[in-house]
């Protein structure tokens, strides 16, 4: 398939025209501050889910009630019971 050439890019070196570039030249401040702001957002959306999902949460400060050694053992009994059958 041939490349039709277009009147607004030179047909030897498909740059774009003067022409062209002046028309471009007024949207270029108006389309980069929307790429910077459609960056931003992105880029703080992604940081705000990382550094909120990535938390310690150890649950350091639930209180661990303590257990009776003769109670371990029959919790381990039982367990291993389990893992038998």
């Amino acid at each position: 398939m041939v490349l039709n050439p277009s009147k607004y890019q030179d047909t030897r070196t498909w740059k774009m025209t003067p022409a062209m570039i002046r028309a471009r030249k007024p949207f270029f401040k108006g389309n980069m501050l929307g790429l910077t702001l459609l960056l931003g957002v992105t880029g703080s959306v992604y940081y705000y889910t990382y550094h909120f999902l990535h938390k310690d949460n150890d649950f350091a400060d639930v209180p661990i009630p303590p257990i009776d050694p003769q109670e371990l053992e029959a919790l381990k009994k039982e367990y291993e019971a389990k893992k038998k059958a």
